[in-house]
This record gives structure tokens, C-alpha cells and sequence, in this order.
């Protein structure tokens, strides 16, 4: 899992301080692999490195409307491509972009700013040099499994799961606005249901499995927050 923290300074672009905005994942090669957020609504097409590199796909990423103002982000990626397949270790690149200026009609980029690391065994904890318009960044990687024991709870987050025959629930509570990614996977670690990847609200969720678009077997249902990763197994049996 790769979470990575920015904070954006305005530029004193033509409408700032509102401002579209895109954070995604290339390989080392270059090549697109996912975004983690677009905010951007209707004016996805002022970012143009974004664009560029993604097709305007914002498949499993965070999205939103145009920002009104500069704060701070955090992202979370699962090192799963579009697919749902984890990608091989290997150098990959988080980028990030924003722009309060019409871009479209020349094809100037905003403000924009890329970070290589490495996907393997050793895991990263990884303080970023500020930028003019990019402060506070910082990069985290574990290289945890999926396929971890039963725990209670996500970094102090209270977890409760109910199994029934034919359906299980999860439901948490976050004491604060927070990314959250919640899935259900295979023993062999394989994504076959995807149940939240967004920004929460503070407060009490709650998430249904329906045990119908599950495949026969144990499953391990993940969540997993900045704060940490709890994880729970359960029994598929045959309909």
C-alpha cells in the first residue's frame, strides 16, 4: 500500500484560489497506470499533463467538483492496476497537477510535480523536499499481504463485522474525514469486490457483502486507512 501526503499553494492563477486538480500513478516507463483523485468535475480538461497521461480516466480514483481553495490531500493506492492486478515490483511515479487558468485552447500546464519510489520488499517512509506550490509531501509504502490475520481494528478505528448466511456487514466509525479503501480479496490476494475507495465524512459507515457476487470459499474483507489496516475472514458456502 502506497499513501502519499501533499499540501497545494496557489499560484495566483486567473480564477484562484479555485483550482482542478489530479494526483495518479505512473510506471517507471512512463506509462499510466491509475488516479487517485480528480477534482475537477466539468473542467477535467485544463489538466493537461493528467490528460495526457490518463485519457481522462479516473476509473477507482476520489472525484469531486472544481476546488474552492488550497488545502491538504492524502491518497492511498493498492499497488492494483485497472484490472484489479497487483503490478510487479519495479519504480513507479505518483504525480500531482492543478491549475486555475484555462488551459484547453494553448495547452499550458499548470503547477505540477512528480515523485519516483520503488515497489519491492522494503518499505518507504519517505519525507518530500517542498515545492513552490507543493509542500508538507511525504510517501509511505508497506509491502504488507492482503491475507493478514483477523484484527479488531484499523489504527484505533472500531471495526464491527456480522457474518450471516448469505451476507456479511461491516461497519466503522471514523473520528474524522478520512481516505478509505475497502475490498474483498481471495487467499491469493486477488481483488473481487470493491466496496469503498473514497473520502469518508467523520461519523458511523456501513457496507453490506452480498455473499451472491462472491466466489465459493474464504474471503478476507480489508479496510484499510491512513491511520492503519484491519482485516476479517469469512465463509463463502455454496448456493
Amino acid at each position: 500500500m502506497v499513501t502519499f501526503q501533499v499540501t497545494t499553494v496557489s499560484d495566483g492563477g486567473t480564477y484562484a484560489p479555485r483550482h482542478v486538480l489530479a494526483i495518479w500513478i505512473k510506471d517507471g516507463a512512463g506509462n499510466f497506470v491509475k488516479s487517485r483523485k480528480v477534482m475537477a468535475g466539468v473542467r477535467k480538461q485544463h489538466l493537461v499533463k493528467w490528460v495526457a497521461s490518463s485519457n481522462n480516466n479516473s476509473t477507482d480514483a476520489i472525484t469531486g467538483a472544481t476546488l474552492n481553495q488550497h488545502t491538504s490531500h492524502t491518497i492511498s493506492w493498492d499497488c492494483r492496476n485497472l484490472q484489479g492486478e497487483v503490478v510487479p515490483d519495479g519504480a513507479y511515479e505518483v504525480w500531482i497537477e492543478y491549475t486555475s487558468r484555462n488551459s484547453a485552447s494553448n495547452g499550458i500546464a499548470g503547477p505540477f510535480f512528480s515523485f519516483a519510489f520503488n515497489k519491492g520488499s522494503t518499505p518507504l517512509n519517505i519525507t518530500i523536499p517542498d515545492q513552490t506550490y507543493f509542500k508538507n509531501m511525504s510517501l509511505t509504502y508497506s509491502a504488507s499481504a492482503v491475507n493478514i490475520q483477523d484484527v479488531e481494528a484499523a489504527g484505533g478505528i472500531p471495526v464491527r463485522f456480522f457474518n450471516e448466511a448469505n451476507k456479511s456487514r461491516l461497519s466503522f466509525t471514523l473520528a474524522h474525514s478520512s481516505p478509505v479503501h475497502l475490498a474483498v480479496y481471495d487467499l491469493q490476494g486477488r481483488r473481487v469486490l470493491e466496496l469503498c475507495e473514497k473520502q469518508l465524512e467523520a461519523g458511523e459507515h456501513i457496507y453490506d457483502i452480498d455473499h451472491s457476487q462472491l466466489p465459493e470459499g474464504i474471503m478476507i474483507v480489508r479496510l484499510w486507512t491512513p491511520e492503519g489496516v484491519a482485516g476479517r475472514k469469512f465463509q463463502v458456502t455454496a448456493r
